[in-house]
């Protein structure tokens, strides 16, 4: 990976001389001027240029023209180095009594008409705007979305997350705390994964969960039985790499995760609590880097429930800590099956027509992140209750421990996140209620 200096194309005698100098980072070039940077006046003022020209490109996420004597550019950080630069490419000179006034609110700096130099401002961001508007639009693609952006958040805003679940699902009657996991799992980020775990009998509503994601959704790795029996992340037979270490930037549907070899699962935990885990056996030794999307499917421990639920979990309660929610599915009855059949003869429904819309709102939503408006009382209830639970289930099979932390940031933001609004009282209740509904199917 190239380092700050590889970036601006210093050579090794000018490298030297910087490193001498203390100067490593494009932060601290940023800031210079060319007297002080001491390169001489032609390529000092190139390093400079580079640097400020670099660290805009990164940290811009978006510009506005308010009107014509107002600009406003959201950045990533608002630092010394970043506001310099940023400043450097819209053209402001002489902040405060030159072309243009600067009010820094967060990450967003403001640029006020100062004389009629602004115009140059205004026609900078312009060209900017394009910029960006084409990068956002390489990057969308470059992540399988080419529907119109405002027209797939309003096709999510009219449905919200609840319109996902039931539309998505609609082939499976009941089981609707199922179905809202892993709708909260699809809609989590691949930095702060929501990993789901469905547990039911053979030939519950869990198996056609699995189907209808595989079938309906892009961008998933299925792992069979077969897979899961080989080994997730190392096959210690053979050496070979599993699935999971190549899936990154994936969501993963994995099936009888309850068989995974005793072996692999210590690297499981690493791998689904950080995305990273060191592999070392007789033919292997590597560390990988995955960060994926896991709901796993799995079969109680006899292959049907007794009267106990909690003790026909066969997993063990360090992998069940790994996954935020866990789910305990009904079998299908003879109702229910009727009305599957019944739905699978004569087809259709908006998922089915609307295939596209429904598999790219999901990868759209995935790039949004909500804002907290959530009143205090309202966090501090959810946060009393999930601490209850920990309390109640931290010694059980169910293992509902500190990893609860993360978690109860996850889920709400999740929720939010499917109808593209801020993590406000009714998410934090949904989260709520969902994490206490799966735990009310195992009681």
């Amino acid at each position: 990976m190239e380092d700050d200096l590889s970036l601006l194309g210093v050579v090794p005698s000018d490298r030297k001389k910087l490193e001498n100098m203390g100067i490593t980072g494009l932060e601290q070039i940023a800031i210079m001027s060319v007297s002080s940077l001491g390169m001489g006046s032609s390529k000092g003022t190139m390093f400079i240029q580079r640097a400020r020209n670099i660290l805009a490109n990164e940290n811009i996420r978006d510009i506005e023209i308010v009107n014509e004597d107002l600009v406003e550019v959201t950045v990533e950080k608002a630092n010394r180095a970043v506001i310099k630069s940023v400043l450097n490419v819209l053209d402001v000179y002489a902040v405060g009594w030159g072309n243009a006034s600067l009010q820094v609110d967060g990450n967003v700096l403001k640029l006020s008409r100062k004389s009629q130099a602004f115009n140059k401002v205004i026609g900078k961001a312009r060209s900017l705007q394009e910029i960006l508007e084409s990068k956002k639009l390489e990057e969308r693609e470059r992540i399988g979305i080419f529907l119109p952006e405002e027209e797939l958040r309003e096709f999510a805003r009219k449905r919200g997350f609840k319109g996902f679940w039931k539309n998505v699902f609609q082939e499976i009657h009941g089981n609707d705390i199922m179905k809202k996991i892993i709708t909260t799992s699809m809609f989590s980020t691949f930095e702060e994964p929501v990993h789901s775990l469905i547990i039911g009998e053979p030939g519950s509503s869990k198996t056609m969960a699995k189907e209808i994601i595989g079938e309906r959704f892009s961008d998933i790795t299925t792992i069979g039985a077969n897979t899961t029996r080989s080994g997730l992340v190392c096959h210690l037979g053979t050496g070979d790499l599993g699935a999971l270490p190549h899936s990154n930037r994936r969501l993963v549907v994995v099936d009888e995760f309850d068989k995974i070899p005793k072996e692999d699962i210590e690297y499981c935990y690493e791998l689904l609590s950080n995305g990273k885990c060191s592999v070392h056996s007789a033919k292997l030794h590597q560390n990988i880097e995955s960060k994926f999307i896991m709901i796993a499917f799995a079969n109680p421990r006899s292959q049907v429930f007794g009267k106990h639920a909690l003790s026909d979990i066969g997993l063990s309660p360090l992998l069940m800590s790994r996954c935020a929610l866990i789910v305990k599915v009904q079998n299908i009855g003879r109702e229910e099956r009727m009305d599957l059949f019944h739905r699978k003869f004569y087809g259709g429904g908006e998922v089915v027509e609307k295939h596209d819309y429904y598999d790219q709102w999901v990868k759209l939503a995935r790039t949004y992140e909500p804002e907290i408006t959530a009143s205090e009382k309202a966090v501090e209830k959810y946060i009393h209750d999930i601490n209850e639970i920990v309390e109640k289930y931290y010694n059980t099979t169910l293992r509902r421990d500190l990893r609860m932390s993360d978690y109860i940031r996850r889920i709400p933001f999740a929720i939010a996140r499917s109808s593209f609004s801020s993590v406000d009282d009714d998410a934090v209740r949904e989260a709520g209620n969902m994490v206490e509904e799966s735990i009310e199917t195992w009681l």
